[in-house]
């Protein structure tokens, strides 16, 4: 049971949302290498996967056979979550605390998801939010906007309520044509959810001619980042050792220019 406790203004952090313009964009790698890149700088940042009907970011991470809560273990976490509680329970991915879902268990209440992120926040811990893609999102329900109260709790429903306490979110685009377009209308739904700040961080390889000046063109938003293809991130996900953070690595460079500019 996570116990709960209030916290001071002084102590308070921020949320960073990462979603995709597309299936497939590399948003859970993308939201990891920021998680890890504002620990690496000394900010106190957690990982937290609300894209909870996925196999979980912990299996990506190869962090899944550790011990530590998931989002199944908090059901009870309700009302003034402390968070540091919380925190010190969680599995941690090299110096990142991960709060994932799971392939099996139910994903989290609405509600549940809404106090712990709260609770985190209190705490000073930065959340870095996996999301899925709007279609994903759902409403908000009780503490949220416009939704009907008997809609059925679930993460999606707490995704526009967070999204409006977001101070940023990251759009991740491949260099791909349609990704680019499908980023117009992810872009949209990001401001429509109150987001005020949404920045692009593109990913390559370019297999045509797109690059990064057309993506910002196009979205009128400017790009913080690029992330390099990793030809090693495939197998090391299967053999379950996660990405490869070293400060030469493809991605430790990517998390250390991420975290720069956030």
């Amino acid at each position: 049971m996570v116990s709960t406790a209030g916290g001071t203004a002084s102590e308070q952090g921020r949320m960073i949302g990462v979603v995709g313009a597309c299936g497939g964009a590399g948003t859970s790698v993308v939201a990891a290498c920021v998680a890890h890149g504002l620990r690496r700088g000394g900010e106190r940042a957690t990982l937290v996967d609300l894209d909870t009907h996925g196999p979980g970011t912990d299996l990506l991470l190869g962090a899944d056979g550790g011990r530590g809560a998931r989002w199944p273990d908090l059901i009870g976490a309700r009302g003034e979550v402390e968070g540091t509680g919380v925190v010190a329970a969680l599995p941690r991915w090299g110096l990142v605390p991960v709060l994932s879902g799971t392939a099996s268990g139910p994903p989290p209440d609405d509600d549940v998801v809404l106090d712990v992120c709260r609770g985190l926040v209190r705490a000073g811990e930065t959340l870095v939010l996996d999301l899925p893609r709007p279609g994903g999102w759902g409403t908000a329900t009780r503490r949220g906007v416009g939704a009907a109260a008997e809609a059925p709790a679930s993460a999606g429903q707490a995704v526009p309520t967070l999204l409006a306490r977001c101070a940023t979110a990251l759009l991740v685009v491949p260099l791909t044509l349609p990704a680019t377009v499908g980023a117009q209308r992810v872009r949209d739904a990001l401001r429509g959810a109150g987001v005020p700040d949404v920045r692009v961080v593109v990913r390559g390889p370019a297999p045509g001619s797109v690059d990064e000046d057309d993506v910002s063109a196009a979205l009128g938003l400017p790009v913080i980042a690029a992330m390099s293809r990793d030809a090693g991130l495939a197998r090391a996900i299967e053999r379950g050792e996660g990405p490869a953070m070293s400060h030469r690595a493809t991605l430790g460079r990517f998390a250390t220019d991420a975290a720069g500019v956030l």
